[in-house]
């Protein structure tokens, strides 16, 4: 099995961004206590403020697929489209 390495792109409502920030931060708890989750932060620049990556490395696609779900990221699911100003954005990437 060869890693997943996975950027996400998130836009925060601006008049939504501690719940975003709230709700972001309990989905990567959760993920974090996964099985195959090695990294999930969620970080952004100065330049960029209403731009987050969240940036997260699986063992694995099958464990990532998994994750997909979970109570805990269905749950984020549901209230994100409130929270962001566009779809959050996805981009996978494989070691080289």
């Amino acid at each position: 099995m060869s890693p997943l390495y996975l950027v996400a792109t998130i836009r925060p409502r601006p008049d939504r961004i501690d719940e975003a920030r709230a709700a972001l931060r309990t989905l990567i708890a959760a993920s974090l206590a996964e099985e195959g989750c090695e990294m999930y932060d969620l970080v952004q620049t100065d330049e960029a403020p209403d731009t987050w990556l969240m940036l997260e490395k699986w063992s694995s696609r099958e464990q990532w697929e998994s994750h997909m779900l979970t109570d805990h990221n269905a749950a984020f699911g549901k209230i994100a489209p409130g929270l962001v100003s566009e779809p959050i954005s996805l981009a996978f990437y494989d070691a080289v």
